[in-house]
C-alpha cells in the first residue's frame, strides 16, 4: 500500500526536544494505518541550516523554534522569526510555529501560520500536519506536473538552442529562460482536464502586483468595478490620469436557482453583447461572491489619484492574465458595433 509522506523540516537546536519529537514521529508512523500518512523529518538547528534544507529538499513543511543558537554559541534569540519570514517568501510549504515564547511570535502578517505552545505537547502539531495533508499532496502533484513540463522544454528546445540563449549574456538571460519556460508549461496545462477551469483560476485573491492593472477589481461605495482601461496606458506612471471602470452586476440569486442548461446559457454571457459572465469568488475573508455579468452599458470614470480615486478604493482581486483577454476582447467588440442600416421594403 501506498502510503503519504509528509517530509518535514524541524528547526531545533535543543537535543532533548528534538528526540521529543522523533520518538513522538516513530509513533505515529508506526500506527499509519490510522493516521494515514508518515512524517520524515530533516533537522535544522539554525537559521542558516534551516534555509538550506528548505533549499536542497522537497520539505512539505516547517516547525520552527523561536530561540536558536548562533554559530558562536551565543545566547538564545529569536531567530525562528527570520525562519518563518524566509519560508514565507521562498517556499510553498506549511509552516507552523512550537514555542514556549509564543508571544514572541511575530506572525501577524501570515495569517496561515499556526503557533503552537509547546506546553500543550506535540499532538497538536501532529493532528495540525494531517489537516494540512489534502493540500500538501496536491502541491506534491502540481510540483511533479511542473517539473515533467519543465523537463519537455527543456530537452526539447533550452538544451539543444542553448548557444542561442547563450548569446545574450547578463542577468537579462534569467528573466527571458524563466518566461519562455512558464510559456510552454501555460499552453500545455491550458488544455489539460479538457479546458475545463475552476473558478479559483479566474482571479488572484488577494492582487499578486503592487501596480493598478487591467482586469483589477476594485470596490468603493457604489459598487464594485473592473479595469477596463487598457493595460499600455496603466504600464507607464503617469501616462493617463484617468482609468474607466464597467461595472458588476451581481447575478447570484438568478444563479443558484437555474437548472445546469440555464447555467450553461447564463455563462454564455446571458446571450447578450453587453455582458461578460465572470464565476464566483471567495475573498479574502473567506465570503463567497458572485457570480457576476460585467455591464459594458455601466462605465464609469474616476481618476488615479484622490479621496475618490483609483488608488483609493479597495482591490479586492485581479482577474488572472489568461482571462484578461476576453474581457477586454468582449468590451472592445461591443463598442465595435457600428449596427445594420434600416432597409427600406418599399
Amino acid at each position: 500500500m501506498d502510503v503519504a509522506c509528509i517530509n518535514v523540516v524541524l528547526v531545533e537546536d535543543e537535543g532533548a526536544n528534538i528526540k521529543a519529537w522523533q520518538d513522538h514521529a516513530a509513533m505515529h508512523n508506526a500506527d499509519v494505518q490510522n493516521t494515514g500518512f508518515k512524517v520524515i523529518t530533516i533537522v535544522a538547528k539554525s537559521a542558516a541550516e534551516a534555509r538550506h534544507a528548505l533549499v536542497e529538499n522537497r520539505a512539505d513543511a516547517v516547525v520552527v523554534d523561536l530561540r536558536l543558537r548562533t554559530e558562536g554559541n551565543a545566547a538564545p534569540n529569536d531567530h525562528g522569526n527570520d525562519v518563518v519570514r524566509y519560508a514565507h517568501s521562498a517556499h510553498p510549504v506549511a509552516i507552523a510555529v512550537y514555542t514556549g515564547q509564543r508571544q514572541e511570535a511575530e506572525v501577524e502578517a501570515f495569517p496561515q501560520v499556526e503557533v503552537f505552545d509547546r506546553g500543550a505537547g506535540l499532538v497538536p502539531v501532529f493532528e495540525w500536519l494531517g489537516k494540512q495533508r489534502g493540500m500538501l499532496e496536491h502541491l506534491k502533484e502540481l510540483r511533479n506536473s511542473i517539473e515533467a513540463e519543465t523537463a519537455k522544454v527543456f530537452f526539447s528546445s533550452v538544451w539543444p538552442r542553448w548557444s542561442g540563449w547563450t548569446a545574450q549574456r547578463g542577468p537579462a538571460i534569467k528573466p527571458m529562460l524563466f518566461r519562455h519556460v512558464i510559456a510552454h508549461i501555460h499552453d500545455n496545462l491550458m488544455n489539460a482536464n479538457g479546458g475545463v477551469s475552476h473558478p479559483e483560476e479566474t482571479y488572484f485573491v488577494p492582487p499578486i502586483k503592487v501596480r493598478f492593472d487591467t482586469g483589477d477589481i476594485v470596490r468603493d461605495g457604489q459598487g464594485l468595478w473592473v479595469v477596463v482601461t487598457p493595460r499600455c496606458d496603466l504600464a507607464t506612471d503617469g501616462k493617463v490620469s484617468l482609468v474607466l471602470l464597467a461595472e458588476f452586476q451581481d447575478i447570484s440569486t438568478r444563479w443558484r436557482g437555474a437548472n445546469a442548461r440555464e447555467r450553461t446559457k447564463i455563462s454564455q454571457h446571458g446571450g447578450s453583447h453587453k455582458n461578460h459572465f465572470l464565476p464566483e469568488m471567495v475573498d479574502s475573508a473567506g465570503n463567497g461572491m458572485g457570480p457576476w455579468f460585467v455591464d459594458f452599458t455601466s462605465l464609469r470614470v474616476v481618476p488615479i489619484d484622490g479621496d475618490q480615486g483609483l488608488k483609493a478604493m479597495n482591490r479586492v482581486a485581479s482577474l488572472t492574465p489568461q482571462f484578461v483577454p476576453s474581457l477586454v476582447e468582449r468590451f472592445g467588440a461591443y463598442f465595435s458595433r457600428i449596427g445594420t442600416p434600416v432597409v427600406s421594403q418599399d
